[in-house]
């Protein structure tokens, strides 16, 4: 008995030496294993530090040179895109932002450098260390894209003050998106690109018309239509066929059910019987309603009738679309990043004023902005306060180049006008008699006119009933007018520079309402000619912007507004 518990206490000694063997054993591969990966990654940070700290001819294709020392310097050189086994899946992830970034031309320089660089990592002949450079340039150049875009921004405001020198108020205030990249390159790169993604001014819903145009591209686009003068209801030919046919292709035109068998009859009835025409080279109600649409979405007069300003907006290439999209969604990663709760866009092409609450629009408005030469400015301010039946106070420009000549010409302006000269901006100030003063002095230049010239609250009043203020350098606001009758135009530039408000007393009662301000009061004060000033505790930011395309979602339609002030052509888009 004893022998056998001896054998059996030897059997297990033997059996615990084994894998007490074995374990060391094991412990030892790994450490060797770990001792190889660490070799992988501490010869990279090597090879980083050595090529970066001086000029290497290594590195003579890489670009962000000077970026790239500095980046690796602060991060003790440690790879992006590696890890102790190599290569990681974050390149890949990269790879498939880049592919499936809509905004990105394909023959563009970016792409062309991305399917280089994917090419080069797929050779055998690639190395670790212009793998890493390489993949961290392409990462800062698709960042860059993705939070500045491509607007020659530079070149932009150098012919913006070129028009100045002209006598053209035109300005555009860029607010540059505020990003680090050296701290974005090493964070996840789905949760980046969802960060620096613009979230307001309508950016995903371009992207969504950005996608419908190069599908459309992909199934041939539109043909362009040859010169007529004019088709409306009843026309009838071929140039009919073709008008059809590029309102299908732009899916304008989808179906006819309007159109029945008896009115087909009717029409093959009022044809001499020896002509046989095909249906659809009649301009019928179906096509007349298919070209109000398309009127309407590109802010043209919706009459059904296609006349040289319908037919020169039928002939933009769908390319040409695709362009202005691209410029539209660039434009919007410059302007500012904020997250109000409630805020006011005004988008000077389309004439629309937008109140939006909790990211809804909750009232939009027509507006009126600046003519041609008083372009409204782009900017960004805050509503602080509001005026009932304010004083008119004419800026000096407005008095010497259109009050004047109009005094030399008609000495009774200004009391027609029910306009006022006083000493000072002061509405109490001591008031100038115009008749006693010899206006072709001040028209020729002979002196200079050192009065001030106001409207005081009334029915004449140019800023009307209700005027909202937010100081700014280029004094442009928010008001009300008496010239109601401009608001039924399709184009609304007529001001010299402010924005005239369709329904301001609307847009009044919903700023009050927040503020708190007893409406019933302030439509007694309205119906007088008292000024009283309202200021706002609870401030609206007001968003100027030049938008030239978008999305409707309540019509689900994209749209596309006049370049009144030719911005679409000054500004370049760099791929």
């Amino acid at each position: 008995m004893k022998k056998i518990k001896l054998l059996i206490v030897s059997t297990l000694l033997i059996i615990s030496s084994s894998i007490a063997d074995n374990n060391r054993t094991e412990i030892q591969k790994d450490g060797n294993n770990t001792s190889t990966s660490n070799l992988l990654l501490n010869k990279l940070q090597k090879d980083l530090k050595k090529n970066l700290k001086k000029r290497s001819s290594l590195l003579k294709d890489i670009n962000h040179k000077r970026f790239l020392k500095k980046f690796y310097r602060d991060n003790n050189y440690s790879a992006v895109w590696f890890n102790q086994i190599g290569l990681t899946k974050r390149y890949q992830e990269l790879f498939d932002a880049i592919e499936n970034d809509i905004t990105l031309k394909r023959d563009g320089k970016l792409y062309r450098k991305y399917k280089t660089i994917q090419g080069y990592i797929k050779s055998k002949e690639r190395d670790n260390l212009h793998t890493e450079l390489y993949l961290s340039s392409l990462y800062i150049d698709f960042l860059k894209h993705l939070i500045y875009g491509s607007i020659n921004w530079k070149s932009f405001q150098f012919r913006l003050k070129k028009l100045r020198k002209r006598g053209i108020n035109a300005h555009w205030i860029t607010y540059k998106p505020d990003y680090n990249i050296s701290k974005l390159i090493p964070q996840d790169i789905n949760k980046t690109i969802n960060e620096v993604t613009p979230k307001r001014f309508g950016y995903k819903r371009l992207l969504k018309s950005l996608k419908i145009l190069q599908n459309l591209k992909a199934k041939g686009g539109w043909k362009k239509l040859p010169h007529f003068k004019k088709l409306k209801l009843g026309d009838k030919g071929q140039i009919v066929i073709k008008l059809r046919e590029r309102l299908i292709a732009s899916n304008d035109l989808n179906s006819c059910d309007n159109q029945t068998e008896s009115s087909l009859f009717e029409i093959e009835e009022s044809l001499d019987k020896d002509i046989k025409i095909q249906p659809e080279a009649t301009f019928d109600k179906c096509l007349e309603n298919a070209v109000k649409k398309f009127q309407a979405r590109h802010g043209l007069k919706a009459d059904g009738i296609v006349g040289s300003s319908t037919r020169k907006a039928l002939n933009i290439s769908i390319d040409d679309k695709i362009d202005k999209i691209l410029l539209n969604i660039d434009r919007i990663k410059w302007l500012p990043r904020t997250n109000d709760k409630r805020y006011i866009i005004v988008n000077i092409p389309e004439f629309m004023l937008h109140f939006i609450e909790s990211g809804k629009e909750v009232e939009k408005f027509p507006v009126i902005v600046g003519k041609k030469r008083h372009n409204t400015p782009v900017f960004k301010d805050t509503i602080s306060y509001i005026v009932l039946n304010p004083y008119w106070k004419v800026p000096d420009g407005i008095v010497k180049k259109e009050i004047i000549p109009k005094m030399v010409r008609n000495p009774n302006y200004l009391r027609r006008e029910g306009l006022e000269i006083h000493t000072s901006w002061y509405e109490h100030s001591p008031r100038i008699n115009p008749y006693s003063l010899y206006w072709e002095d001040y028209y020729y230049g002979y002196s200079k006119f050192p009065y001030k010239i106001m409207q005081p609250p009334g029915p004449k009043n140019a800023l009307g009933k209700i005027k909202f203020k937010f100081p700014n350098r280029f004094n442009v606001y928010l008001h009300d007018t008496p010239t109601k009758r401009l608001f039924k135009r399709e184009t609304r530039a007529f001001s010299h520079g402010c924005i005239r408000v369709s329904k301001p007393i609307e847009l009044f009662e919903h700023i009050a309402k927040i503020n708190g301000i007893d409406i019933n009061k302030t439509r007694k004060i309205l119906k007088s000619k008292r000024k009283v000033q309202f200021n706002i505790e609870k401030k609206i930011p007001v968003y100027i912007v030049y938008l030239t395309a978008g999305y409707n979602d309540t019509d689900n339609v994209i749209e596309f507004r006049d370049d009144i002030y030719g911005y679409d052509k000054l500004q370049k888009r760099m791929e």
